[in-house]
């Protein structure tokens, strides 16, 4: 987990609701991990993922740009849930 005070807005069907980013689309899940074309307009976000036996995993912060963030349940079963967090 991150350092720091951590948002975490929600992916659910592929419509998140993002506060830095301020959109992802190309959304794909492959079951055992997915990701999203999102563009970052400031601050910093990254990517967080929830896998299917209650595993988290946070992908590194990202500055303003537009960036591919994904996430991987490899041997932690399926994705249960996706987002974006905010540093």
């Amino acid at each position: 987990m991150p350092d720091g005070p951590v948002l975490v807005t929600q992916g659910g069907n592929g419509a998140p609701s993002i506060k830095h980013s301020n959109y992802c689309n190309n959304f794909v899940n492959y079951g055992t991990s997915w990701r999203a074309d999102c563009n970052v307009d400031y601050g910093s976000s990254g990517s967080w993922t929830q896998c299917s036996d209650g595993t988290e995993i946070w992908g590194p912060l990202v500055g303003p740009g537009y960036w591919v963030f994904s996430g991987d349940c490899s041997g932690h079963g399926s994705v249960r849930d996706w987002g974006v967090y905010d540093g």
